[in-house]
Order: structure tokens, then C-alpha cells, then sequence
């Protein structure tokens, strides 16, 4: 299995993409039903409430495509946030940034790593903070595919991080 970097992916979107239109257009066909999200995993989740901002947090976490075929990332949504962004530490946030999760591209027998120290996922607009130690699901949302929901266990805040 090979590791890919969030910037490959944004490379390999570009295909994703086209051949999205194409299969909008009739030229080439969807996957099969074979090619599923039950070959996309998602592991390690954490969430971590925000030091800085009572109604947002952070989520890390590892996405796998075990699958022999791309696949593309088509959203994160949680009961909890009112919407999810992408936010990267140490890089100045963009709209394209913001809406990385909206159409990542997940290329087969792939893993990417969205850790604490890069991209990673922000939930914004939280009502009200769980529990540390609690679990919050989060679904992803895969093209062509269906989708998959997975807790995320919350843990404390951390000041060391501007999130």
C-alpha cells in the first residue's frame, strides 16, 4: 500500500473530476456497486474542542481506499457542527482550503494521514461541546459510493495548537 500526500490528491483531482464529467456526459460509466464505500476506511479519529473558541474543534484522522479504483470524497458532515472545513496549522486558510472535503480525491490502495500538525478537519458552529471521552460520528459522504459514519472520540483541548 502507498501513502499519498494531501497535495497528490488535490493533483489527482483533476482527473477525479473529469471523470466525473464524463460520466455526466454518457462517455464512461460510474464504478460498479462492487466498487464501494465499504472499501473506504476511516481510522484514529479524534476530536478535540477548540483553547480558543467555544464553538468550534478540530478532527484527525486517517483515510484508506482499499479499493483497486479512485474514489472521491463528496463531504463530512456531524450532527454536532453546523458545517465542516478543512484548516491547515501552519498555512493561510482559502476557500479552496475550506472546501478540500468537499472533493478530495481518494486514490485507490491509498492512505492519507490528516494529523494535528496539517490538514485537518474544523467543525464549526457547535451548540454544545460533548463530554471528553464521548464519541461524535461523523459521516463521510463518497461519490457514487454511499457513505460511511464513524465516532470520533473527543479528547481534552489543546493550547499548543491555534485551532
Amino acid at each position: 500500500m502507498k501513502r499519498v500526500s494531501v497535495l497528490t490528491a488535490l493533483f489527482a483531482l483533476t482527473a477525479s473530476q473529469a471523470f466525473a464529467q464524463q460520466s455526466l456526459s454518457g462517455t464512461a460509466s460510474p464504478p460498479d456497486a462492487a466498487h464501494d464505500a465499504e472499501h473506504v476506511v476511516v481510522l484514529d479519529g479524534t476530536f478535540r474542542p477548540s483553547a480558543y473558541s467555544p464553538n468550534r474543534g478540530a478532527g484527525y484522522f486517517t483515510i484508506r481506499n482499499d479499493d483497486s479504483v479512485d474514489h472521491l470524497l463528496n463531504g463530512i458532515s456531524s450532527p454536532l457542527c453546523q458545517n465542516v472545513v478543512a484548516h491547515h496549522t501552519n498555512q493561510q486558510q482559502t476557500e479552496g482550503a475550506n472546501d478540500l472535503f468537499t472533493h478530495l480525491a481518494l486514490p485507490h490502495d491509498s492512505t492519507m494521514i490528516f494529523p494535528r500538525s496539517g490538514y485537518h478537519m474544523m467543525c464549526m458552529g457547535i451548540r454544545q461541546m460533548p463530554a471528553i471521552g464521548s464519541k461524535v460520528p461523523f459521516t463521510f459522504d463518497i461519490l457514487n459510493a454511499g457513505s460511511i459514519t464513524v465516532s470520533f472520540t473527543v479528547t481534552g483541548p489543546d493550547e499548543l495548537t491555534h485551532d
